[in-house]
């Protein structure tokens, strides 16, 4: 579903009630990825996409961008009344690194929704744990940082090509398509050449790699997943 979409579905009186996910990765730190709700919100588990996110006590705020378009710098509080949670911050580095990912989507489009949905889900807001901020027996804090806020890092971070998609398309085997090294999201059943040709056959199903072969496959006014700048000039000395 696309941004716009969403968009359109909040302002429906029949949207359902907002619901807001958490990720936090902690592989980087050597556990695993938790996967938690807030239970100002919620009573029982939910299940989105899959995975199933469970009520705790947590809160998670400020992540308005200001308006001088700096990161913001939310805050990421968690229960610590029964000290489970000290037990994983002992364990694990006081989590710094860790990476937690905030997930907004509707009710309607939860696993056991009225339109189920993983993909009706707003942009992800993705941040690293950057310090802890507070510790005592009712709660831990910790302040985060946006992913791509880094010291001296230069965006994009990769070469600046300016028709060229550096997605991994899908591969024909023969009976189906693999999807195991993919990092395009097209799934359709329509086929199309590296000139952007119609094919009848799935084998003949090979992407261009150009802004044009993104447009036949999702559509001329889609939001796109090319990985391609083609705003792009070169400068005359």
């Amino acid at each position: 579903m696309t941004d716009a979409a969403l968009k359109t579905t909040q302002q429906q009186s029949e949207a359902g009630q907002l619901v807001i996910l958490f990720e936090l990765d902690l592989t980087s730190l050597g556990g695993t990825i938790l996967r938690f709700t807030s239970t100002a919100r919620e009573s029982a588990a939910i299940v989105f996409d899959g995975d199933t996110y469970v009520p705790i006590n947590v809160e998670a705020d400020g992540f308005d961008t200001d308006a001088d378009g700096s990161f913001p710098t939310p805050t990421l509080r968690l229960s610590n009344v029964e000290f489970t949670v000290q037990a994983i911050v002992y364990g694990f580095n006081d989590l710094i690194g860790g990476q937690l990912t905030r997930i907004r989507t509707f009710r309607r489009f939860l696993d056991d929704g009225v339109d189920p949905d993983p993909t009706a889900r707003f942009p992800d807001d993705v941040y690293l744990i950057d310090k802890k901020t507070q510790q005592n027996k009712i709660v831990v804090e910790w302040e985060l940082k946006s992913s791509i806020d880094h010291e001296d890092k230069f965006l994009p971070g990769r070469q600046i090509l300016k028709n060229s998609c550096s997605h991994i398309y899908r591969i024909w085997t023969g009976s189906v398509f693999d999807y195991t090294d993919s990092t395009c999201p097209y799934v359709g059943a329509n086929y199309f050449d590296t000139a952007n040709n119609v094919e009848a056959a799935p084998a003949d199903d090979h992407c261009g790699k150009r802004l044009s072969s993104c447009k036949v496959r999702f559509g001329e006014n889609a939001i796109l997943p090319f990985r391609g700048f083609p705003g792009v000039q070169k400068l005359s000395a």
